[in-house]
């Protein structure tokens, strides 16, 4: 897919999960922080890999499409690429754990995220705390939640090892020159961040 065409394809999930959150009527924002490594190829000589730190910070927001579906759009700085944008759509459960699955715009990966509730989002409070919530006017829902991002992603050409057929008859180097630059060289990426709701 050519960068206009995932322009296209991230304002239109854009205009539809405002489109959703209307109707479900429940959103959450939140700023994130993250770390992460990449397997890039091509660093040293061609065919060598190497792992390369990383690091963003992103603004977004997560869209109730049902009581636990929601869709989420996040964009912001990062470090090597200047800029990202992650957009995708998972489920949070009661507990308040979520897991997500998506596409990151750019650099090119798909990834599967999890998100994994600080006790800060607890809202079984024990009565002292009710009590001093009380006092100063306020309620458990008043609490700013955050929590832990962990993630996995892969690139074309990390898929490209399990499904030698994505080449459709390009060689290696041509399947290099045609992903190299949409995923910044990278195979696959791990990152973990915090993820503070507002």
């Amino acid at each position: 897919m050519t960068r206009p065409s995932f322009t296209s394809l991230l304002l239109a999930l854009t205009l539809l999960t405002s489109l959703h959150a209307q109707e479900a009527g429940r959103s959450e924002g939140f700023i994130e922080s993250n770390w992460g490594l990449a397997n890039i190829t091509g660093i040293v000589i061609s065919d060598n890999n190497a792992v390369f730190p990383g690091t963003s910070v992103l603004a977004g927001g997560r869209h109730f499409i049902s009581r636990c579906g929601f869709l989420e759009v996040q964009g912001g700085l990062a470090f090597p690429s200047v800029l990202t944008a992650k957009v995708g759509g998972g489920k949070k459960w009661d507990s308040g754990w979520s897991l997500s699955t998506g596409i990151r715009v750019f650099p090119l990966h798909g990834y599967l995220q999890t998100g994994v509730p600080t006790a800060r989002c607890n809202r079984d409070l024990s009565e002292r705390k009710q009590r001093r919530l009380v006092r100063q006017g306020k309620t458990p829902a008043d609490l700013k939640c955050s929590e832990w991002v962990f993630s996995f992603e892969i690139s074309m050409l990390g898929l490209q090892a399990f499904f030698p057929e994505m080449r459709k008859g390009l060689t290696d180097a041509e399947f290099q020159d045609r992903w190299a630059g949409a995923s910044l060289q990278s195979l696959r990426m791990i990152t973990a961040g915090h993820r503070w709701m507002f």
